[in-house]
């Protein structure tokens, strides 16, 4: 619990001073200690308060993003100028190019089916892709390895990746999300495979994860931060 305490207060110190001037709303998921019980139960998605509006605004299509029982498997790509909503990992957080008020996302899609276990959030460990979201904002408060759900429009796609000019964004911290096995098959970037160490030697499902669960999984936070400038 001492490491849950110190991301916590991290995350709040980080967190709570950006979001009154974002433009892009960013709300954050709080961290709970999960307490064991002898069941598990399974729930339908429930949007906070201030998530409600961008949910209703999507079209019956985007309500979910990617099912073992869908006949076609859900894309990311060809998108461009619609209204989606999608889960991802943030796999890297930069200025956004010509103009550092603003804030890009570069984010590990993750399938959604619109269930999930009700003491914790849960998604696909398969994906259909790399996307980018665009946050009108200058926040650094989205870590890394995060799990989030960004609505927005389509703006564009470079090279397969689209990218989303962001209204809103729910972010997960780590203890507060969890990865199932089930899922239309991966199209994930290939880069974050090498940073699975558990796949491919048991479930990756995990009811009550642990940060070695995330490491394993995801890799290290550091791994993924900016590297500093070299000293000359």
């Amino acid at each position: 619990m001492e490491t849950l305490k110190t991301f916590t207060t991290i995350l709040t110190t980080l967190v709570v001073p950006s979001l009154c001037f974002c433009q892009t709303q960013v709300e954050v998921q709080e961290v709970k200690e999960l307490k064991r019980t002898g069941s598990l139960s399974t729930c339908g998605y429930r949007a906070t308060d201030r998530e409600t509006p961008f949910l209703q605004k999507l079209p019956a299509s985007e309500k979910t993003t990617g099912s073992f029982m869908d006949k076609q498997e859900y894309r990311i790509q060809g998108k461009v100028k619609q209204y989606v909503s999608w889960f991802g990992v943030v796999r890297g957080s930069s200025p956004a190019k010509g103009d550092e008020r603003n804030r890009d996302l570069l984010i590990q899609q993750k399938y959604f089916d619109g269930m999930t276990d009700c003491h914790i959030m849960l998604v696909s460990n398969a994906g259909a892709g790399d996307f980018v979201g665009k946050l009108m904002s200058n926040s650094e408060a989205v870590p890394v390895l995060s799990l989030v759900r960004i609505y927005g429009t389509v703006v564009e796609e470079e090279n397969g990746i689209p990218q989303i000019s962001a209204d809103y964004v729910r972010v997960w911290p780590w203890f507060t999300f969890t990865f199932t096995d089930l899922g239309p098959g991966d199209h994930s970037n290939p880069e974050w495979a090498k940073y699975c160490k558990v796949c491919g030697t048991g479930r990756i499902y995990k009811p009550y994860p642990t940060e070695e669960y995330y490491i394993g999984v995801l890799g290290d936070p550091k791994d993924f931060l900016p590297k500093p400038d070299p000293v000359h």
